[in-house]
């Protein structure tokens, strides 16, 4: 399936916009000019019809149309004017000479009310009309003439139609003319506002795609070194751009552990390989007693033994960085109890070496969140740590404390040869020098492991240099709420 386009889709939606301003646009005005042009049609109707019906007089007894007077000195409209009367009593019809035989529809609006519509003239054309009824009306000197002869004529017994109609062809050739400018001008814009959006659109684009091109140029050596920020870079894109500086950060730093881990790795593999070669080497080089082979037998159990425990303890780093949340089981977790636990399991290991184990504080009571199996795998690396690394006859010190809402358990011994930089000593196979005085379980994998368990559990961990040359590992883990 094809990706879409950022580019395309910005240009179809924007073209789409623009097209439907332009098109409410041009209806709008094409609307506002029909209604002024009908408007001003009717209103002339209006006028002429409101001239005739002032034009009808009773003279003598008859109704008379005065066209010449009534129209005044527009005389233009007695050829060209389309009007017509009839008498609602008899039927009879009166014209305007423009309609010669032909008639205008009849009719009016409600009690005689004028009524103005659309119609068809009898020449085919199209035209607007107004329709309503009149009442003769006579001049003072004729009312008395009636009276005088004793047959007055009430002008509201003589009731006539008037229909006025106007020819509309000529706006109708207008608005035809207007809608065919309008569409000429809205697609003539449409197509000039396509190719300004477009280009628009692309200069806003070119940004990100210099960054796009940084990014496909850039090969593994350079994933450490920081983008070039476009100068025009919106700021829509800055957040996505060190977003991916960070992203490209932590994937250098993430490459440099794993070289880091896979060169430790080789050689601390190295070591017991060798032994384990040299060993079997010697033993066969010429025939030897069973006893002989026995020795060498144990020396390359005891090299075995060793690379399985490098082994096992990588592969439960391994595991260890692929745990979620899914896979781990909160619980709370007597923190105290669990770390004279473990002292008293390595018990023997201090005696061994002549170290004194100072308890300052105990806290037996309270309770953190964790996961009792990664717990006491950290637990059990801090003090095995300290007893292999502290000097011989050196104090250990072993604390467990709440703070507020926090377990704190601190374990600190005498050290030396230390790097400047304490977190090293969380990277697997880190060694620097120290020697371990028990060679065969200290392969620099321990507290890499203990870290990533303290970061799985989202406790912390933590080394410092304390006071007499001493450092302090330090676990800190959230208070239960049981």
């Amino acid at each position: 399936m094809k990706s879409p386009s950022i580019r395309r889709t910005l240009l179809i939606r924007c073209g789409i916009g623009v097209g439907t301003l332009l098109c409410l646009l041009s209806a709008t005005i094409y609307l506002l000019v029909r209604q002024s042009l009908y408007r001003e049609a009717d209103n002339s109707i209006t006028q002429t019809a409101a001239l005739l019906a002032n034009q009808v007089e009773l003279e003598n007894g008859l109704v008379a149309f005065e066209w010449q007077e009534g129209l005044g000195t527009n005389n233009a409209l007695i050829p060209e004017g389309l009007f017509q009367f009839w008498d609602d009593r008899t039927g009879k019809s009166t014209r305007s000479p423009a309609l010669k035989d032909d008639d205008l529809p009849m009719f009016r609006g409600p009690d005689g009310s004028p009524l103005v519509k659309t119609i068809v003239l009898p020449n085919g054309k199209p035209g607007r009309a107004i329709g309503l009824q009149v009442h003769p009306f006579a001049l003072p000197e004729e009312l008395e003439n009636m009276r005088r002869l004793g047959t007055v004529i009430d002008p509201k017994s003589l009731p006539h139609t008037l229909v006025v109609a106007g020819n509309m062809e000529p706006i109708h050739r207008t608005l035809k003319q207007l809608r065919y400018v309008l569409a000429s001008g809205t697609l003539l814009t449409l197509a000039l506002g396509f190719t300004l959006i477009d280009h628009v659109i692309w200069i806003s684009l070119q940004p990100l795609n210099d960054l796009t091109r940084q990014m496909r140029e850039r090969n593994e050596q350079q994933l450490d070194s920081a983008l070039t920020m476009p100068g025009r870079l919106p700021m829509e894109l800055k957040g996505l751009a060190g977003n991916f500086d960070s992203l490209l950060a932590r994937v250098a730093a993430t490459r440099q552990r794993e070289r880091d881990f896979i060169r430790h790795a080789a050689h601390e593999l190295r070591t017991p390989i060798a032994g384990l070669r040299a060993t079997t080497e010697l033993a066969l080089s010429r025939e030897r007693d069973t006893a002989a082979y026995t020795g060498y037998l144990k020396t390359c159990h005891k090299s075995a033994e060793e690379l399985g425990s490098l082994v096992a303890r990588l592969s439960a780093l391994a595991r260890l960085g692929d745990t979620n949340s899914a896979t781990i089981s909160l619980q709370p977790v007597q923190i105290g109890k669990l770390v004279t636990e473990q002292l008293e399991s390595l018990r023997p290991l201090f005696e061994s070496r002549d170290l004194h184990c100072e308890v300052e504080s105990m806290d037996m009571e309270s309770y953190a969140i964790g996961d009792m199996t990664l717990a006491r795998i950290i637990i059990n690396n801090l003090l095995d740590n300290a007893a292999s690394y502290a000097p011989a006859g050196d104090h250990v010190k072993i604390t467990c404390l709440r703070i507020k809402q926090h377990v704190r358990v601190a374990i600190s011994n005498s050290a030396s040869n230390l790097p400047e930089n304490l977190d090293r000593l969380f990277e697997p196979l880190f060694r620097n020098g120290i020697q371990a005085n028990d060679s065969n379980s200290h392969l620099g994998v321990g507290l890499a492991l203990s870290l990533d368990a303290a970061h799985v559990m989202d406790c912390e961990l933590t080394a410092r240099r304390i006071a007499d040359g001493r450092i302090e590992f330090a676990l800190t883990l959230p208070v239960s709420g049981d």
